[in-house]
């Protein structure tokens, strides 16, 4: 678990810049008064744009913890678990378009999928919803949480190339017609190398979204079992257009019980 000693707060987390429909950390921040080193360490290497670094680093701090399951946890570690998310959420993938990085992707083809995947393990969602701790802006908490949540799935989603194929065979034709490529084995092999690797790495994606997608759902219920349209709302958030919603409840949920209240007022689907 991460320890706390080091630099005071600052005003650190109000000065954090989010990205584009990144959530807003909540206010529950300025409870905290200390900062631990390596989560400032982190936060540097995302602002130095060191990301291969970053994602490194991430992940053996993401090993290190084990609060998913948790019900129960501190103020000071559920502040932890929001710095940490925030910076993973606000993380881009690993840039292809630099040779260095393809080589490393080639070895470590998905590790900033991984990082994201189990970014929401860095904060207790359990613990979120149990009212008996009353922890400072609890709720705040979990509107984050949820918010952010929503954005990493989106984050997923949108990197796939669903005709990567055609893709593929546009590039592989276009480098076939330039001498400039060709021409260089040094320029040539990178080019096939970032190809490969980008066909790898959209391979392996659907996949991982669909395990998150489906905890991410099953966790909206959670939150409002009985208000279908909240559930919505973060699943809009997460990119699904309203006429993709019937069929993310239907492959992750299914026609359960508890689930009917989502599926009153939404079109069935056509075979």
């Amino acid at each position: 678990m991460i320890g706390l000693t080091g630099m005071a707060y600052c005003g650190l987390f109000m000065q954090t810049a989010c990205g584009a429909g990144a959530p807003q950390l909540p206010a529950v921040i300025a409870h905290s008064n200390r900062i631990d080193p390596e989560l400032l360490q982190l936060k540097k290497l995302l602002d130095d744009n060191k990301i291969i670094p970053f994602y490194q680093k991430a992940y053996q701090l993401l090993k290190s913890l084990d609060r998913y399951g948790m019900k129960t946890c501190t103020d000071q570690e559920l502040v932890d678990g929001l710095f940490l998310y925030d910076l993973l959420v606000r993380a881009p993938f690993i840039n292809l378009d630099q040779p260095d990085n393809v080589i490393w992707l080639m070895t470590h083809r998905d590790l900033d999928h991984v990082v994201k995947s189990q970014a929401a393990g860095c904060i207790p969602f359990k613990a979120l919803l149990d009212k008996k701790l009353k922890l400072p802006n609890q709720q705040e908490a979990l509107i984050f949480y949820l918010a952010a949540t929503a954005s990493v799935t989106k984050q997923m989603r949108t990197s796939i190339d669903p005709d990567f194929d055609a893709t593929y065979k546009r590039e592989d034709a276009k480098a076939q017609a330039d001498p400039s490529i060709m021409n260089d084995r040094v320029i040539e092999a990178n080019f096939y190398n970032r190809l490969a690797t980008m066909q790898a790495r959209n391979n392996s994606m659907p996949s991982t979204v669909e395990v998150q997608e489906s905890g991410f759902v099953k966790e909206l219920m959670r939150c409002f079992p009985t208000k279908a349209n909240e559930v919505k709302k973060y699943l809009r958030m997460a990119g699904y257009a309203e006429e993709e919603i019937p069929a993310l409840l239907e492959r992750t949920i299914g026609h359960v019980p508890e689930a009917a209240y989502l599926f009153k007022g939404l079109p069935k689907r056509r075979e």
